[in-house]
């Protein structure tokens, strides 16, 4: 299943290994949810998969794509939702969230994913490209099987990441690594997450009885933050590889 939204901060190349790793029929407990490209496939692959998410905008537009992408499809399709310039563009950044019928919040999340170089909702500059039939057509014939949707609620994301007794695997789709050196006080848009991501080391080595997997953009300091577990480097193309400057990606798991 292809996914309707564009996210460009996590356009992963791994899911042959996560396949490799996580068997068909096990039960995976995603978080940081947002653009649902892996948890689509592993979903379409006969994984069961139940996906969290802290901010309410992620779930609801979700949550509308699974029940009625075609009415999703009507909206975003309409001559009404057209905006003519950057102007436009970014007063409905700001100002999205506040309309009152849910559907036409998700339809306006859609458009200014699709919109957006940078693929969020809330930040990034028009870029037209990427809204296009086929983006429409993956909307309008959005449907994947055994997925499910959780929404928790607003605080630590860390604090969210426990030891779950009916998952067989947690999976994290992280991205950039950082050291949140500047993250206090910085604003975040709508839809984004901020992760400690040490502290999210530290709680990940206490859950010995959990097995987890995390997806990261290459970074030095990841190999000697996770040094007792398995890491797993990835080229561009998601081939498996051992070049330190052929790494794009890195899968680490605790098993």
């Amino acid at each position: 299943m292809k996914s309707p939204i564009k996210d460009a901060t996590q356009d992963f190349k791994c899911i042959s290994t996560l396949k490799e790793l996580i068997p068909r029929g096990s039960i995976v407990a995603s978080h940081l949810f947002y653009g649902g490209a892996l948890e689509f496939s592993l979903a379409e692959a006969e994984r069961f998969v139940c996906a969290h998410t802290t901010r309410y905008v992620v779930y609801e537009f979700w949550k509308c794509a699974l029940e009625n992408p075609e009415r999703l499809y009507e909206m975003v399709s309409s001559e009404s939702l057209r905006f003519e310039n950057q102007t436009m563009f970014h007063l409905l950044q700001e100002s999205w969230p506040q309309y009152a019928d849910p559907y036409l919040r998700s339809s306006l999340f859609f458009i200014l994913n699709r919109c957006s170089d940078q693929g969020l909702i809330s930040s990034g500059k028009l870029d037209m490209k990427n809204f296009n039939p086929i983006a429409l057509s993956h909307l309008r014939n959005f449907k994947v099987p055994n997925f499910h949707l959780q929404l928790l609620p607003e605080s630590d994301t860390v604090d969210h990441i426990a030891i779950d007794m009916d998952a067989d695997y947690l999976l994290l789709p992280l991205g950039e690594f950082n050291y949140n050196l500047f993250n206090a006080g910085k604003s975040r848009g709508f839809e984004t997450v901020f992760v400690d991501h040490p502290k999210l080391a530290t709680h990940l080595k206490k859950m010995e009885e959990q097995k987890w997997i995390l997806l990261y953009k290459s970074h030095p300091a990841l190999f000697e933050l996770y040094k007792d577990a398995r890491v797993i480097q990835l080229d561009e193309y998601g081939r498996k590889t051992r070049q330190q400057d052929k790494t794009q990606e890195v899968l680490i798991a605790n098993f």
